[in-house]
């Protein structure tokens, strides 16, 4: 690590960060969601990483001199490690153990290919693997994820509402502001109370998910009886 980054990390208090992990985290769990996994799982990650690991592999690769931080050209240090997680998600999707394929049907097979990567970049000379079209199967699936990501921020809304602060922040995310400061800095409030809402938020998730676990239940009981 050079000099000044080193000072610059020196100066960063303990509370502080705890504060940027839960930014890193928040923030790889986002770009893991965009890219395709053989694990079918945004947190659990080929080659035994989580999303909880990237953003410690990324501080640990600042620490260790392997990235080279310069603080005065990127002086946030939260936003330069978000781009080192960046780069190895990306890396880890395009890895071989991500993108090895199954043995693949013929082109002309009827059934789909069972084959699955981990990066969104396609070949054209391997673009017959992936299926033309979407099956029902696959549609209807969509669908219902993209109504249960409807419900679920239904639901988290309606958990904030009594919250303005908490509200605030949640709409910045939503709008695309990604670190604690980003949001501070719209908001105009200290970065201390979106840190605190942020654990508001957490709190509220939980409940969230707790209440669409129970719907998802109380669905299934019911197709059970009909």
């Amino acid at each position: 690590m050079n000099i000044k980054a080193y000072e610059a990390v020196c100066r960063i208090s303990d509370d502080e960060w705890r504060n940027i992990a839960v930014d890193l985290t928040r923030h790889a769990l986002s770009v893991s969601r965009r890219l395709r996994w053989r694990t079918r799982n945004v947190r659990d990650l080929p080659g035994g990483e989580t999303v909880e690991s990237i953003p410690s592999k990324a501080i640990e690769k600042l620490f260790s001199g392997e990235r080279d931080w310069d603080p005065e050209n990127e002086p946030d240090i939260t936003k330069y490690l978000m781009s080192v997680i960046d780069s190895l998600l990306n890396h880890l999707a395009e890895s071989h153990e991500n993108t090895l394929m199954t043995i693949p049907p013929e082109p002309d097979s009827i059934d789909g290919p069972a084959w699955e990567s981990g990066s969104s970049k396609r070949d054209p000379a391997s673009d017959w693997l992936v299926p033309a079209t979407r099956s029902p199967e696959n549609l209807l699936i969509e669908q219902e994820q993209t109504s249960l990501e409807d419900r679920a921020l239904e639901l988290l809304m309606d958990e904030c509402g009594g919250d303005e602060v908490l509200m605030k922040v949640l709409e910045n995310m939503m709008d695309g502001y990604k670190t604690s400061a980003e949001i501070s800095e719209a908001m105009g409030i200290p970065v201390k109370d979106v840190y605190n809402a942020t654990k508001r938020l957490d709190r509220k998730l939980e409940s969230v998910r707790k209440c669409i676990a129970d719907e998802q239940n109380a669905a299934v009981a019911e197709r059970k009886r009909v």
